[in-house]
């Protein structure tokens, strides 16, 4: 059974005064409120941040009447707050202009759910996880220091962690009333090696989920702290890799013209797939007619993928305890579906909020967020991609380089950027693949991608699909995602895409 927001009774009583309120003065009236509870603590090269505990709430006041919509910040869970943004709301209808099409919503699917969610922690024991952060990675640090003593390294972690408790409930005038709970929490570090000659190499790293504190931190049968051993195991990994980076080489245009394939990690190609590819799907974008893929019709463009490309967003498999961004239902209260948005390449879906749902006459697939007040728009939760076939699926990276003659492995990124005909992305780390053999790592690259094109060269996949790509997607408003795909995607070198390798 999902667990209940910690003040229901109140919020209830609250909600259901201040709709009766609207009810007797507009068509139709709804509320979000969102609450978290968070501790976090940010390890920077001369200072430790620590904060054990943050507390912050919003609610947000959604006005329809005669095809006009207001929406109200409302700072916080109190009746005469919320009765006088109703009151401004009403001063907002009367002054906006009639809109060239009536603003409706689309109907709530499985209105009488009330609970959803996963268990989360209502206290943090923020003392003791900070001090088995700090302890658990300087002590690693040092070890790998000890490992590559013949080398002179020094390895040196910042790290900015967080875990939180999310609750929120949506109700409206016609009877709805929902909440849900979930815990999230996130670990990055940067790591930054320094070599012979005081050579500097970096590199970022990122762990999240909706899972507690205890995903990253847990308490040993002795009663202390220490980082998990996926966690350990994780952060060292990455502190080899940043090591390794002081021998990368670097690839010319004449040499990176020469390649054949390209195989990304799901780290890369998951900020390619939402960045390139994910934001043209979003309804609102659609809308405006700002989508490179979808005419503000809501017609395709053209094909976004090869046929064995399907583009997702949501939970994988149904499984709503994974992936940075999983929600079980969006800030409308509408249940979060897995998303398919491109099918054999082509498009057959986008993501919806109930009013877009409605502009398009579409049913509402969860796809609407919020952040802390604002108004609710459609965005990206987890967003990857799921071969259509087993076709071309392999088991592993050995099985799928095995006839590649000269290409690279593009590793992890630090974000992208976006435009409505591509995207580019700053890539970690490579390795160059010869003859079917990973051979010298290569240095940090810019890769780039025209939307429309790119994945249309995609002829290979290996690995299950993982969405452990972590991210912070900004469109006005920040909301955590995820991305992923096959752990590794083969992509066909081809002029749509393009990569420049640090000197």
């Amino acid at each position: 059974m999902a667990p209940r927001i910690s003040n229901e009774t109140e919020v209830k009583r609250v909600f259901d005064r201040a709709l009766a309120y609207a009810k007797a003065r507009v068509e139709y009236a709804d509320l979000l409120y969102e609450r978290v509870v968070r501790i976090e603590l940010q390890k920077l090269p001369a200072q430790l941040i620590a904060k054990p505990f943050n507390a912050k709430s919003r609610i947000q006041l959604r006005l329809l009447d005669k095809g006009r919509k207001a929406e109200i910040k409302v700072g916080t869970l109190d009746l005469g707050s919320i009765k006088r943004a109703v009151d401004a709301g009403l001063k907002l209808l009367r002054a906006s202009p009639k809109p060239e099409k009536p603003v409706r919503l689309a109907p709530i699917p499985n209105p009488r759910k009330v609970r959803y969610g996963l268990p989360a922690p209502a206290r943090f024991p923020a003392d003791d996880i900070f001090d088995a952060l700090v302890k658990g990675i300087t002590g690693l640090a040092r070890t790998v220091e000890r490992k590559h003593g013949r080398k002179k390294v020094e390895v040196k972690p910042e790290f900015w962690f967080f875990s939180q408790r999310e609750e929120k409930a949506i109700a409206d005038t016609q009877g709805t009333f929902k909440t849900q709970v979930l815990p999230r929490t996130f670990l990055q570090t940067i790591t930054r090696v320094k070599g012979r000659n005081n050579r500097m190499t970096q590199t970022r790293a990122r762990l999240g989920n909706v899972r507690p504190y205890t995903d990253i931190v847990r308490e040993t049968p002795s009663g202390r702290f220490s980082l998990t051993p996926g966690t350990r195991k994780f952060l060292t990994d990455w502190f080899e890799r940043t090591i390794a980076l002081q021998d990368a080489v670097t690839l010319s245009p004449a040499q990176i013209k020469k390649l054949d394939h390209m195989i990304l990690h799901y780290s890369a190609v998951g900020v390619f797939v939402h960045e390139a590819l994910g934001h043209n799907f979003e309804a609102d974008i659609v809308k405006a007619g700002g989508s490179g893929i979808i005419d503000k019709n809501g017609k395709p463009r053209g094909e976004v993928a090869c046929e064995d490309v399907n583009i997702m967003d949501g939970p994988v498999a149904g499984d709503f305890t994974n992936g940075f961004g999983t929600e079980c239902i969006d800030d409308e209260g509408v249940e979060v579906q897995s998303k398919l948005l491109a099918e054999n390449g082509k498009m057959v879906g986008m993501i919806l909020s109930r009013e877009t749902a409605a502009y398009f006459n579409l049913e509402p697939n969860g796809g609407a967020f919020s952040e802390m007040g604002d108004s609710r728009i459609p965005r990206m939760t987890n967003t990857y991609i799921m071969p259509a076939s087993k076709r071309n699926w392999k088991h592993n990276l050995k099985q799928l380089i095995k006839g590649v003659k000269r290409g690279i492995i593009l590793f992890g990124t630090t974000g992208g950027a976006v435009s409505k005909d591509g995207m580019s992305s700053s890539v970690q780390l490579g390795y160059l693949v010869l003859n079917g053999r990973i051979t010298r790592m290569v240095k940090p690259s810019n890769f780039s991608a025209k939307t429309l094109y790119a994945l249309r060269y995609v002829d290979g996949f290996a690995g299950p699909v993982e969405i452990s790509d972590v991210g912070f997607c900004g469109k006005g408003q920040t909301k955590y995602v995820g991305d992923g795909g096959p752990t590794w995607t083969r992509i066909r070198n081809n002029e749509y895409v393009g990569l420049s390798v640090q000197g």
